[in-house]
């Protein structure tokens, strides 16, 4: 008998089903960029807001994967939809039929850095006509600058990032530039560059704007009802893992 137990064995194991394998997590590509401290492929966690929504996706069941690139590629690829990307972060309050966005993943305070010496003391866009000032190229400004703008009013000085244009600033280059209160105090801290004249610049008072930031997504049926899942998620979170800066 025992013999025969152990000639049947193999067969047995060898006609048992396999256990199913685990199905694989899916993944949700989106692209974004070095925007300190909300974003970056370099910050920990690739920053707060990268954090954020990582945490959002995974109770929803998904896998997260952001690719940094400079802002106009970033937000080209989600376009193009070649590379699978759905969406792009973080962005303010946008009007396009292209796109959907989620209600508020975090919060903006924009405006303009200035050289202490040098303070503005605007009351209205329309005074820096006058003045040297940048912007970041296919950033969204102030409303009523962007505006100005638009109309060819102002004629700002376009840089490829925030940093570049603090240093012009810090130079003398540019009398100021817009920037993001908490992108500028970062670059202030951290950067060896603008560091060592940290004490020569501040966020000006003038022409202050805030603005909520949100994920958007190419506007498809399949993402509307995504979209519609990450706002749920978001409203039970209330407060729960948002971090003084997302509030």
């Amino acid at each position: 008998m025992k013999w025969l137990w152990c000639c049947l064995l193999p067969l047995f194991l060898q006609a048992a089903p396999a256990a199913p394998a685990p199905a694989a997590t899916p993944v949700i590509k989106l692209t974004s960029l070095d925007w300190p401290p909300y974003t970056g492929a370099d910050l920990p966690q690739q920053g707060e807001v990268t954090l954020f929504l990582r945490t959002l996706f995974g109770e929803l069941g998904y896998q997260l994967q952001v690719d940094f690139l400079p802002w106009p590629l970033a937000v080209a690829r989600v376009h193009s939809g070649k590379e699978g990307h759905l969406g792009y972060f973080p962005e303010y309050p946008l009007a396009s039929p292209d796109y959907l966005q989620t209600v508020a993943i975090g919060y903006s305070e924009l405006g303009l850095v200035e050289r202490r010496d040098n303070p503005l003391l605007l009351t209205d866009a329309r005074q820096l006509a006058g003045l040297r000032f940048g912007v970041v190229q296919d950033y969204l400004n102030m409303v009523k600058l962007d505006l100005l703008i638009a109309a060819g009013e102002l004629k700002p000085q376009i840089s490829q990032s925030d940093r570049a244009n603090v240093l012009k600033v810090l130079s003398g280059e540019l009398d100021a530039a817009v920037i993001d209160n908490r992108v500028l105090q970062y670059l202030l801290l951290h950067d060896k560059e603008i560091k060592p004249g940290a004490a020569k610049l501040q966020f000006s008072q003038s022409l202050k704007e805030h603005k909520s930031l949100h994920l958007v997504l190419k506007n498809t049926a399949q993402n509307v009802e995504l979209i519609k899942k990450i706002n749920q998620k978001i409203g039970q979170y209330k407060t729960r893992f948002l971090t003084p800066s997302l509030k």
